[in-house]
């Protein structure tokens, strides 16, 4: 896949017909799947290519920068998401005030100055530019003149509600991993690299790899889940196939109430994971965050936790 990193990009690149799909598509989530689909599909069928427009940062931190928004995923996942659904172009739009002020005319104006843009695929909600007044009545009514159609995809429900990032956002945030992965289609995940630690989880017999997680990802609620870890590359491509874990969000109340941390203790494995970036999946939560009497009853909780996130991850298919 190529990937383009503004707009503007397009201006070096080859003229080629485009079937293109617009959004933030934070999550690349089921929903988002469906229409980037469609759009591959539809090229395709006449032999062009088919291209994501994206933005970041999200929008809505640029806009409202007093609502802390939390993130799905990094760019460089987002990216690979997309690869995965068989998209040609990737064309991430850097988006600052200024670009939220173009108006919807300007902006489709310079697309399609820029590139041979035959169909745009949105989703019906879709909406764009100054104040956001462009929306899909508004590209089927400038489409022809420019030499597009356009085709929106209707929100898709799952359980009776529509399937939305911030509905992921919210089930991940209150450790309900399980249910987000029917929204996302994979399990919601962390990525960071290794911190050295307090080495409490070698004392204790279960040593535990720290994850470095800024700031602005969802973070599930404090707890033990059963995950599967990653070891990956400086491309963030795996480095060898999934190892299962059990992972622990907290502030250890047992010790000190730290500083919110997240601990993976990666089973059947030994070695030095510091410096290196892992992924953890998120399958299943255990149990909520405790505060016990000692070591002693710490250590045998936790041998409880290993069985019973080897269970969990058997009964998900992930043994």
């Amino acid at each position: 896949m190529e990937f383009l990193h503004s707009l503007d990009a397009l201006a070096g690149r080859k003229r080629s017909p485009l079937i293109l799909t617009i959004g933030v598509f934070d999550g690349v989530h089921v929903a988002h799947r469906a229409l980037i689909s469609g759009a591959v599909m539809a090229a395709r069928e006449r032999a062009l290519q088919a291209a994501v427009m994206s933005f970041d940062p999200h929008p809505d931190s640029v806009i409202f920068p007093d609502r802390p928004l939390l993130y799905l995923n990094d760019l460089q996942d987002k990216a690979a998401y997309i690869a995965e659904i068989g998209v040609d172009l990737l064309i991430v739009q850097p988006f600052t005030l200024d670009f939220a002020r173009t108006p919807a005319e300007d902006f489709i104006n310079k697309l399609v100055s820029l590139a041979d843009i035959k169909e745009i695929h949105v989703g019906e909600d879709f909406a764009f530019g100054h104040k956001a007044r462009g929306n899909v009545e508004f590209l089927r009514k400038i489409g022809p003149e420019l030499g597009f159609e356009v085709k929106s995809l209707p929100p898709l429900e799952i359980d009776g509600e529509v399937v939305k990032s911030s509905r992921i956002r919210n089930l991940i945030l209150e450790g309900s991993v399980a249910e987000a992965a029917r929204l996302l289609g994979r399990a919601p995940s962390l990525k960071g690299e290794v911190l050295h630690g307090d080495q409490r989880g070698r004392l204790i017999g279960f040593p535990t790899a720290n994850l470095a997680i800024p700031d602005r990802f969802a973070v599930p609620v404090n707890g033990v889940y059963a995950s599967v870890t990653t070891f990956l590359d400086a491309q963030g491509r795996p480095k060898e196939s999934p190892r299962l874990s059990v992972t622990n969000i907290g502030t250890r109340p047992t010790f000190d109430n730290g500083v919110r941390s997240v601990e993976t203790f990666v089973l059947d494995w030994s070695g030095d994971l510091y410096g290196q970036t892992i992924r953890v999946e998120f399958i299943q939560r255990l149990r909520e965050e405790r505060k016990f009497a000692g070591i002693e009853a710490i250590r045998a909780q936790l041998a409880l936790d290993v069985e019973n996130g080897r269970n969990a991850l058997k009964a998900a298919g992930r043994s």
